[in-house]
């Protein structure tokens, strides 16, 4: 095990063959960034504040930012909070999709129920049924979107998918690997960085593992209680052919955002 301190970072670090996280001293633990044409599956624990991160990576460069958790505008409200520069990135707002669809599927049910509580019991039977009506929460097939957005990436490009938790509520699991799987070579092909964010611990050891060895790197954020205290890491558990870049960080959350401080390399 050997330690390393960052020290200075310069102002921007640029090195061909990588994708800058815009994040210096993230860019310096990974020697570079993300190599060109990675996909990284960054596994968050809860509390790990991996939003922020994701957030921050997504505010440098060019980023496509498909957000499935907030929308685009409390999206904004959170980068401003920071001061970050957000004048490169397109948002795929799914969230505002689906919410709206679920608030029709409310509407369409309680409008059913309005309706039957206006019947007798005799029509009521005649109907056929007194269950519960069926909603339809989303007409529209969000894993599509997500494929077709993944064919357009531009080389140097980020995309940020926040989160792959959404995904995996409303298909199988065979079908989301099915997807992230064809993003992952449509990445591969267009030099672009793809950042797949999961919740840790939730879909099941082998799924987790499964997306681990589709992933080319993978950085795991974790919080350990230390007596009263609270400590955050970063793990860099895999990159494919870099053996060197494995290693871990602690990292804090302060006024500027996500903000890493000593780092441990295993060597």
């Amino acid at each position: 095990m050997v330690r390393e301190s960052f020290g200075d970072p310069p102002s921007s670090l640029k090195k061909d063959g990588f994708v800058s996280t815009g994040i210096d001293k993230l860019d310096r633990l990974l020697e570079g960034g993300l190599p060109s044409g990675f996909t990284t599956l960054m596994l968050g624990a809860p509390g790990s504040s991996t939003e922020i991160l994701v957030k921050q990576i997504a505010s440098t460069g060019y980023s496509t930012y498909i957000t499935t958790e907030e929308t685009k505008d409390e999206i904004l409200d959170t980068m401003k909070r920071f001061k970050w520069q957000t004048p490169n990135i397109e948002f795929v707002d799914i969230s505002e999709k689906y919410y709206s669809n679920v608030l029709k599927g409310e509407q369409k049910r309680v409008s059913i129920y309005e309706q039957r509580s206006k019947l007798k019991l005799k029509e009521l039977i005649e109907l056929g049924s007194t269950a519960m009506p069926s909603t339809v929460t989303s007409d529209e097939d969000f894993l599509a979107v997500l494929s077709n957005k993944a064919k357009s990436i531009k080389p140097q490009q980020k995309i940020i998918i926040n989160s792959l938790d959404f995904f995996l509520s409303q298909y199988n699991q065979e079908e989301v690997l099915r997807t992230v799987y064809a993003s992952k070579v449509n990445n591969l092909k267009n030099k672009g960085a793809l950042i797949i964010v999961m919740t840790k611990g939730i879909h099941g050891e082998l799924f987790e593992r499964k997306m681990e060895g589709l992933a080319d790197c993978v950085l795991e954020l974790n919080v350990i209680q230390k007596g009263s205290s609270f400590e955050r890491y970063l793990s860099v558990k895999k990159m494919r052919n870099f053996a060197k870049k494995i290693g871990i960080a602690r990292y804090v959350i302060d006024d500027s955002g996500f903000v890493l401080e000593m780092i441990e390399r295993i060597m």
